[in-house]
């Protein structure tokens, strides 16, 4: 059963075998598993359910309803970080573009082996990814929903020398109107709160939106359940409290609030709560094509390309409502009204890298997340040298002319190669960097060692007895590609052992 807000004014007692903190990639194939396995499960997401008349092409109004903080979260660093994370039942796999990759092979075996997980290099996670793959109905997005947009990125990319491939994604009859940032109206993403959650309704599980958890509830170094506040989406306004009972707390309520729960907890083994924060570095270029290319239809990213020149990055098309994706790279106000008729002639590139780079995750006074991260300009020039080459790309393509944005020392419109050979330039550095943090990692790293992570091989908190962590804060470094597929994954592996032994 879905309880709603309606149902819920006034708070809610509850009692359970497991909780289950969230309902994003992590939280919902957990609870599809505990379901499943005849345990008395609770979900608490502290979102809404998004109805689909709800999905609409109103990027900035769907960002403030359903995002957290209002889709206003940033992140502390030399240029700040702006990440949004979905606030609703399904979390950030309502709003993501659904692209399902599998953790590569090299970044699997790092983890393996620096990190003591020797149970990610065994056949239980690849079975595990078949079984969210066939859950999620993922499959190569087919070139008949292209458009014309990813069709000009793959010659892009192409002549870029950086071939590509058609992304798989986990979505069904897709009708490829670019619309995955703000939802999917038509039912066809294979988001969280369509493919999992109902399983897990059906098997018994009961799940209540707007419910913000805040506290763990221990009796000595055992968890006994969790208390918090049921939330009206429209003002934030409290309108209850509730409070649950069970001997199991599974956290996946995302790389930034999971640490803050554990925080406002008291439990914080070793420091390390917290204390490694990392984040996927991103840039990208905005073409201005020849031919018109209607940017609005097609799959809203369905080619990418992962790059044989610099190990850890990834090339993919992009695209997103004017009002959300102009304001970066064509200005505001009157600035956004000049650029308005160009857009039926652009083409985006966005890049995904892998960099090595450091942050933190720490509950405010308020009991919120307060972020800090720190990249070095070494790796920022990466993202620039990636930049370049999709540059180079687009006009070998015959694009009029790119844009990065503003960037000192750089032609607001590149139109040939020695205008971007200014993107190389010594000069740049972290802090002229213009990127979102939507792929966040590692701020409760997984490990076998005790001093390098709070969280041991088996997804369990050290220290205390009956809580776990099923969501992206346990990567020990990003993933190099989109983690929802890696997550889900491992949530499978992790929450099928504890079920078992429970």
């Amino acid at each position: 059963m879905i309880h709603h807000l309606k149902d819920l004014s006034g708070g809610f007692d509850d009692h359970a075998d497991v909780i289950v903190v969230g309902s994003g990639a992590g939280g919902a194939v957990a609870a599809r598993n505990f379901a499943a396995a005849g345990l008395r499960t609770v979900v608490l997401e502290a979102g809404p359910q998004i109805a689909p008349e709800d999905m609409t092409r109103d990027g900035p109004g769907f960002m403030s309803q359903y995002m957290w903080d209002g889709g206003l979260r940033i992140i502390q660093a030399k240029s700040p970080v702006p990440i949004m994370q979905g606030r609703c039942l399904g979390g950030s796999t309502v709003m993501n573009s659904a692209i399902m990759l599998k953790i590569p092979d090299w970044v699997r075996q790092d983890w393996s082996r620096s990190n003591g997980l020797h149970w990610l290099e065994g056949p239980e996670l690849d079975a595990a990814f078949e079984r969210i793959f066939e859950g999620t109905r993922t499959a190569p997005t087919p070139m008949s929903v292209m458009g014309p947009r990813n069709r000009v990125v793959q010659k892009a990319l192409a002549a870029a020398g950086q071939p590509g491939k058609a992304l798989p994604r986990a979505v069904h009859n897709c009708e490829g109107c670019a619309d995955c940032l703000v939802g999917c109206a038509s039912g066809a993403k294979q988001s969280t709160d369509r493919s999992y959650i109902p399983y897990a309704v059906k098997d018994g599980a009961r799940v209540y939106t707007c419910a913000h958890v805040e506290n763990i509830e221990m009796e000595g170094t055992r968890a006994v359940g969790v208390t918090g506040r049921v939330v009206d989406p429209r003002g934030r306004r409290s309108v209850g409290t509730f409070h649950v009972r069970a001997p199991r707390i599974v956290l996946a309520a995302g790389v930034m609030n999971t640490p803050v729960i554990l925080q406002r907890s008291g439990i914080n083994p070793r420091g390390r709560i917290g204390a490694t924060l990392n984040v996927h570095l991103t840039g990208g270029v905005i073409a201005r094509m020849e031919e018109r290319v209607d940017p609005w239809i097609g799959a809203t990213q369905g080619w990418g390309a992962i790059s044989e020149d610099i190990r850890g990055m990834k090339f993919e098309s992009l695209w997103a409502p004017p009002g959300l994706l102009l304001a970066k790279w064509g200005g505001m106000g009157e600035a956004f009204l000049r650029e308005l008729s160009e857009i039926k002639y652009m083409a985006v590139i966005a890049i995904v890298y892998r960099g090595k780079c450091s942050g933190s995750v720490k509950a405010d006074r308020h009991g919120r997340p307060n972020m800090k991260f720190q990249v070095p300009d070494f790796e920022a020039r990466n993202v620039f040298r990636g930049m370049k080459m999709a540059a180079d790309g687009f006009l070998d393509v015959g694009a009029q002319y790119v844009s990065t944005g503003t960037m000192p020392g750089v032609p607001s419109k590149l139109r040939n190669k020695r205008d971007t050979e200014h993107l190389l330039s010594s000069k740049l550095g972290a802090k002229h960097m213009m990127m979102t943090g939507n792929h966040a990692f590692g701020s409760c790293r997984m490990s076998a060692s005790e001093s390098e992570g709070p969280v041991d091989p088996s997804g369990a908190v050290r220290g205390v007895e009956g809580v776990y962590i099923c969501d992206t804060s346990i990567f020990p470094s990003p993933t190099a590609v989109n983690p929802q597929a890696t997550c889900m994954a491992m949530a499978d592996v992790l929450t099928r052992q504890i079920a078992a032994r429970a």
